[in-house]
């Protein structure tokens, strides 16, 4: 049998779908016309076809219902080495506990697949999951569910207001799906100060003229990758996020600030550490004649945030032997807070329609006041398009940082080449 056109895409079974109760009418009606030249009572034809226009009308009302869920996702394959790669394992501990010291792999990075019913024009429902086999957790995870109701009183009916499980309204980067982004992974101050990316709670978006929009959250405020809480919140305060956004096409920016608690379980009085996070981005979009389109961007987060080198050296962990959790006597629980920075920039050129070349500096300190724990990185990346809807990405990281090697510091070697194919529905 010969292949179906590509050009007609997926278009022709949701045409058959639609036409089918057409079909049928026409297929019943010719059924009894015949029946009635065979000597069938002719006073039940008006009936019958009444019959069949109910049934279609039947048909035509589940069809819109079932027009109104939308399929989408996205799977990413990737091939990965590393400069440390070495063919050895590492057992150690009590239990013991097996580390392969060779990072050079196949895997599933991202298998996620999206449901949307879109209850036009009022409301809207999601749920997103995901399924990799990037880490320890092989589990189908749920990564976003929410409730959208749109405002009534506008013509567009811009105005939403969520309720759910959805991404921190923070900055730019956060919010942008990991099927567009042109290098592998995202920043690393976002990966660490947002880890997950998405948290519970309920967020307000306004849409003030084209070019303005703002959008305040009220969360629980420890996302969906925290050890300790991952889907409670010890305080009944909430963390709260306001950003402000222009749109203006060629240029884009937005401001935004992070206001919270983050609560250190110990044994006896519990230790609260102010959390507090200040966004600008910017993105500029450009084209060029005989490459095509481009774009320059750049992020910055600044702000106080919960140390994790810091609970380390200054809280005795819990063990088998002694199960509570303290603070080292003497130890200013103060000092848990430290001042961050972080941020990227970051330059994207088509060339042509089928190739991309991605370039990106990005950086974080997670304590200002001390030296050796920065983190740094320049990440280059080519993307081909092998159609509208596969891209195969080769990408090189070269992140530097300062380990402690004898009585000085060394950078480790820790490049990393990524190579990741990703189709997309």
């Amino acid at each position: 049998m010969a292949d179906r056109p590509r050009s007609r895409g997926r278009s022709w079974w949701r045409a058959a779908l639609l036409t089918a109760p057409l079909l049928v009418t026409r297929l019943a009606v010719a059924a009894e016309g015949d029946s009635t030249a065979a000597g069938a009572s002719p006073e039940s034809t008006p009936d019958r076809i009444q019959a069949l226009e109910e049934l279609t009308q039947t048909h035509q009302s589940d069809l819109d219902k079932l027009k109104r869920f939308k399929f989408s996702g996205y799977i990413q394959v990737r091939w990965e080495t590393a400069e440390f790669a070495d063919d050895s394992v590492k057992v150690s501990g009590s239990p013991a506990v097996v580390t392969p010291a060779n990072d050079e792999r196949f895997y599933i990075r991202r298998g996620r697949f999206k449901l949307t019913y879109d209850a036009s024009p009022l409301s809207q429902a999601v749920l997103y999951f995901d399924g990799n086999t990037a880490g320890s957790n092989r589990n189908l995870t749920l990564l976003e569910a929410y409730l959208t109701l749109m405002d009534p009183w506008t013509t567009d009916h811009r105005h939403q207001l969520t309720a759910g499980q959805f991404n921190i309204p923070f900055g730019w980067e956060i919010e942008r799906s990991s099927s567009l982004r042109e290098l592998p992974e995202r920043s690393r101050a976002e990966n660490v100060l947002f880890s997950g990316e998405r948290d519970r709670g309920i967020k307000l978006v306004n849409p003030w003229t084209p070019k303005i929009e703002t959008v305040v959250s009220i969360l629980n405020g420890y996302g969906i990758n925290d050890a300790t809480f991952p889907t409670l919140d010890p305080t009944s305060a909430k963390d709260w996020t306001a950003r402000a956004r222009f749109i203006g096409g060629t240029l884009d920016a937005s401001a935004s600030y992070y206001d919270g608690i983050t609560t250190i379980p110990l044994t006896g009085a519990d230790v609260e550490v102010k959390k507090t996070r200040i966004g600008g981005d910017a993105q500029f979009y450009y084209e060029l004649p005989s490459a095509g389109g481009g774009s320059l961007r750049g992020e910055l987060y600044v702000g106080g945030n919960l140390n994790p080198d810091s609970s380390r050296v200054l809280i005795i962990p819990p063990t088998a032997g002694n199960p509570v959790a303290l603070l080292r006597p003497g130890a200013d629980p103060s000092h848990l807070d430290t001042e961050f920075n972080g941020g990227y920039v970051m330059w994207v050129q088509n060339l042509g329609e089928k190739f991309q070349f991605a370039s990106r500096y990005d950086w974080f300190d997670p304590n200002t006041d001390l030296d050796h724990d920065q983190f740094e990185r320049v990440s280059l990346g080519v993307n081909w398009f092998y159609d509208g809807y596969t891209r195969l990405t080769v990408a090189y990281d070269m992140p530097k940082t300062d380990a402690l090697v004898g009585a000085g510091f060394e950078d480790p070697n820790d490049n990393l080449w990524t190579v990741q194919l990703q189709h997309k529905w």
